[in-house]
């Protein structure tokens, strides 16, 4: 008490200073906020060092695959033909202005490639795969001059879009910039209305919002610095915004209604550090909670969960300081004119009482059992869609159908193949050189196992390639050596027919035995002929009996053949399928690389058996996102566990008691399940997509559960720290129990509700933004907040607190005296 009284004798006495240092740090803090979001990046889901990252760092360094790929998707319209020459003379034209980037590495197209599957089904559509050698993040930033020269290459005869993971994060980075804009139109005019509703007076109600606005202002400035060194998510732009705006604003609400109440028995000098000694007291242990919820997220290894928490630290430090330096400051240069301008006049507490706060508070404490089973038969309803929640990782389906990644996309999930443009790679270690006959028997054998699975619709390997390759290296010399032998046959005749003419003519008469002397030696010099002229078949290929048979030693002896030297197809093949001791498999999967299905396959796959002597590595977009799940949720335990200990011990020190911090942490824990029942129903069941504009995505954005608990969790323990500060004011001053409860619900209940309309109102602006974890985060947050300062903190709390009676406060007890303390004739 006393650190904070002094803090509010020192703001008031610096007032002017104080504001001034205020007006300075935003004044240079609004030249660079507005640059932050070129300095945020994409992506961000890297990091844990899991097995598939393990993969794709292995094809980066050993087998020269691009860091970054863009795709580059060609409509050509209803009668268009993708495979033919015209169609990919106009492709190739549009791709020249990209293929002269000194970043792209590679550009890989149907013309180029031959490969089918970069052809849509109804073979009107292709698309081009652009590889960079450069980071996503690099690729990112060349993006717009990608489609730039895409488009000036183009004749206007095929509609392209450019897509891929770094257009979707750039797009996703214009959305947020928008959704920021769009947020903080309807929110600031919005919560202004309802401060001036909750205060009466318009000069009280703008206080907290020049606090709100400081809070994210400054916040956002110092993001800026802090992303020059520090890589942090496109989203944490949002979740500055919205929680800079909410807290700001909730906490300016807190205090001035605080200071509002010490002006009617204390001067302004004397109100000052006693709002900043009760509000601010209570203001720093709850900015405490919240920020102890965000830092939750820093125990994860993705960037974009750990920048969201930097950024989520940042802005409730900033609000937390600007709550007990500005507003204190401002409110002693108000002083009592900070009732100016009011539209009604102020009620007394005692006429609060007697209204609807205090009806209600009676009502509750009379009947608290039925008040628990009744909350709790709720919250059950809210979280019931809960039940049948899925996660996934989701792609461009977050962006509205308006913007060219997601266009693209679509289009590529509806007219190709969508899972062959993202297999399984499965990149094995074999018990010798990749090429050889024992390490491709071994190859044989796992992409065969591979194969058998039920989720796997076709497997590629260079054993295949080169099987088939073999195959076709022994039919071309089976028909070679079936010409060779017929031409061979003919001439055999003839110069068997011109010997036995020349005999005759000479002898008159052909002995005995002639003619099969004659035909055994020309057979014989044909023979060594065909052998010249038709190599034999390498050992390990035969083409007898059943047809062609082609064994492991076979494929090795027909790498080493001139033909497969010469063929531009082999040697793709080994470029891409042969790296140092390594081969890679890929499996392509039945399901969207998406679908949990697929993940499932990645599964199985991994539990393959591998061959004596081999093992292997899974990788690819599928197992990617497996793996990011499994990370993930792995991880968290130990950031509930440090959230839920760390914040039991924040409000024992506060309460001094051992019920408080536990009745506290559980029921905040309720006011999650609301938030998570409504995602669900939402945005995996599509309930209400209409209205807030998205394609539902049929499962939950596997991080949303984590970030909605670090960040609910701390936000609704506001009002319970502001409600529990006022109860306690009240027991300590030698109130009972039941009247101390009753004292602190009627004091906040308006101010609370105030508050949280505010915050509903801000976070509920974000769920009508473009992104749809921007919009969840927003929906969930507002459905918490409604949820926790109404059901919650009006009735539950009280209502447990009224059974508990004076072990509320056990052990702390009262801070003066406990057995002097009046008699609650109900406990």
């Amino acid at each position: 008490m006393k650190v904070f009284a002094g803090l509010g004798h020192f703001t008031y006495r610096y007032r002017w200073a104080v504001v001034a240092v205020w007006a300075v740090i935003m004044i240079a803090g609004a030249f660079f906020a507005p640059n932050l979001a070129d300095r945020l990046k994409g992506g961000g889901f890297d990091g844990a060092g899991t097995e598939a990252e393990q993969v794709r760092g292995a094809l980066e360094e050993d087998f020269g695959f691009s860091p970054a790929t863009l795709t580059v998707v060609f409509e050509g319209g209803e009668n268009a033909d993708a495979r033919g020459e015209e169609f990919q003379r106009r492709a190739r034209e549009a791709l020249g202005g990209v293929r002269d980037m000194e970043e792209s590495s590679s550009i890989t197209t149907y013309a180029s490639s031959g490969d089918e599957r970069l052809v849509s089904e109804d073979g009107t559509d292709s698309y081009a795969l652009v590889g960079f050698d450069a980071s996503a993040n690099e690729t990112q930033d060349l993006v717009e001059e990608v489609r730039s020269r895409v488009e000036s290459g183009n004749d206007g005869e095929l509609e392209t879009y450019v897509t891929g993971a770094p257009a979707v994060y750039l797009d996703i980075q214009e959305a947020s910039n928008d959704d920021i804009r769009r947020a903080e139109a309807y929110a600031f005019p919005l919560a202004l209305v309802i401060l001036v509703v909750a205060f009466g007076s318009i000069v009280a109600a703008g206080v907290p919002v020049l606090v709100g606005g400081a809070s994210v202002v400054t916040t956002l400035a110092l993001l800026y610095f802090l992303s020059g060194t520090y890589d942090m998510s496109i989203f944490s732009l949002s979740i500055a915004t919205m929680l800079g705006l909410g807290l700001g604003i909730d906490y300016a609400l807190f205090a001035v209604s605080r200071f509002r109440e010490e002006l009617e028995e204390h001067e302004p000098a004397e109100a000052v550090p006693r709002t900043v000694a009760t509000a601010g007291r209570s203001i720093f242990f709850s900015g405490t909670a919240v920020l102890i919820g965000l830092s939750g997220l820093l125990f994860f290894p993705f960037m974009f969960m750990r920048s969201i928490g930097v950024a989520g630290v940042t802005v409730v430090f900033v609000a937390v300081a600007a709550a007990l330096t500005l507003l204190p400051a401002m409110l002693g240069i108000l002083g009592h004119r900070v009732n100016a301008l009011s539209i009604r006049r102020r009620r007394s507490f005692e006429a609060t009482e007697a209204g609807f706060w205090g009806r209600s508070a009676e009502a509750v404490m009379r009947r608290p059992v039925i008040v628990i089973v009744a909350v709790g038969a709720l919250l059950a309803a809210l979280l019931y869609p809960v039940e049948h929640m899925k996660v996934g990782v989701p792609e461009a389906s977050v962006l509205p159908q308006s913007y060219e990644s997601r266009a693209g996309d679509d289009l590529l999930k509806q007219e190709f193949d969508y899972a062959a443009l993202n297999p399984v790679q499965i990149l094995a270690e074999t018990p010798d050189d990749p090429l050889s006959a024992d390490s491709l028997a071994a190859t044989q054998k796992l992409a065969g196992r591979v194969g058998g699975l039920g989720g796997v619709e076709s497997v590629d390997s260079i054993y295949a390639v080169g099987e088939e390759g073999a195959r076709e290296y022994a039919r071309e010399v089976s028909e070679a050596r079936a010409d060779a032998e017929e031409q061979a046959a003919q001439r055999v005749d003839e110069e068997v027919q011109n010997q036995l003419d020349e005999v005759e003519s000479r002898l008159g008469t052909v002995p005995p035995g002639t003619e099969e002397r004659i035909r055994e030696e020309a057979e014989s010099r044909a023979q060594e002929g065909i052998e010249g002229r038709v190599p034999d078949l390498p050992q390990g290929i035969s083409n007898e009996g059943d047809g062609i048979q082609v064994t492991p030693q076979g494929v090795a002896n027909f790498f080493d053949t001139e033909q497969a030297r010469d063929s531009e197809e082999i040697q793709q093949a080994l470029d891409t399928y042969v790296g140092g001791d390594r081969t890679l498999i890929q499996a392509v999967t039945e399901s969207s690389p998406y679908d949990e299905q697929a993940r499932q396959t990645v599964d199985e796959v991994r539990d393959v058996a591998a061959p004596a002597g081999t093992s292997f590595l899974v990788g690819g977009l599928s197992a990617g996102q497996a793996d990011f799940i499994s990370s993930l949720y792995g991880t968290a335990p130990y950031a509930l566990a440090f959230v839920l200990g760390v914040t039991f011990l924040v409000l024992f020190f506060t309460f001094r008691s051992v019920f408080i911090p536990l009745k506290a942490v559980i029921v905040n824990m309720l006011s999650l399940t609301a938030s998570f029942g409504a995602v669900v129903w939402v945005f995996q069941d599509g309930h209400l997509s209409g209205l807030l504009n998205f394609t539902p995505l049929g499962f939950v954005d596997s991080t949303l559960p984590i970030l909605m608990f670090c960040t609910i969790f701390g936000v609704s323990m506001d009002y319970e720290v502001f409600l529990l500060s006022r109860m306690r004011e009240a027991y300590e001053s030698g109130e009972p129990n039941s009247v101390s409860v009753r004292k602190g619900l009627v004091s906040t209940a308006g101010i609370i509700t105030s508050a949280a309309a505010i915050l509903v109102v801000v976070t509920g602006a974000f769920a009508f933004a473009e992104i749809i974890i921007t919009k969840a985060i927003g929906l969930g947050l507002a459905v918490a907040i409604l949820v926790d300062a109404t059901i919650i903190r009006i009735m539950l709390v009280p209502a447990l607190m009224r059974i508990l009676g004076d072990w509320n406060w056990w052990p702390g007890g009262r801070k003066k005296i406990f057995h002097g303390a009046k008699h609650d004739p109900e406990e």
